[in-house]
């Protein structure tokens, strides 16, 4: 019985864990989101395109480490199709 209970906190903890890291996620999304809408207006055009890529990239490495697997994947289509819409490989 003590088996089984531990084994069912363990899992409610792991579980508790996979949530909060994914929360930081995004939390680390909406803040960057709101900087970006304070900042992009007062930037140029060619800076906004030189830091839009360099954030999707930073945010597809901490998808990997904090987010659901289902988001990593999402980023990682996002970056696949602005390379190839530049025609980058």
């Amino acid at each position: 019985m003590v088996e089984t209970s531990a084994a069912a906190l363990e899992a409610a903890l792991q579980k508790e864990a996979d949530e909060r890291r994914e929360e930081r996620f995004y939390w680390i999304c909406a803040c960057i989101t709101i900087i970006d809408l304070a900042t992009f207006p007062h930037l140029g055009f060619v800076a906004v395109i030189c830091i839009f890529p360099i954030q999707i990239v930073a945010l597809a490495a901490l998808a990997r480490k904090y987010a659901d697997e289902n988001i990593a994947i999402a980023i990682d289509k996002i970056i696949a199709s602005i390379c190839d819409r530049f025609g980058w490989k």
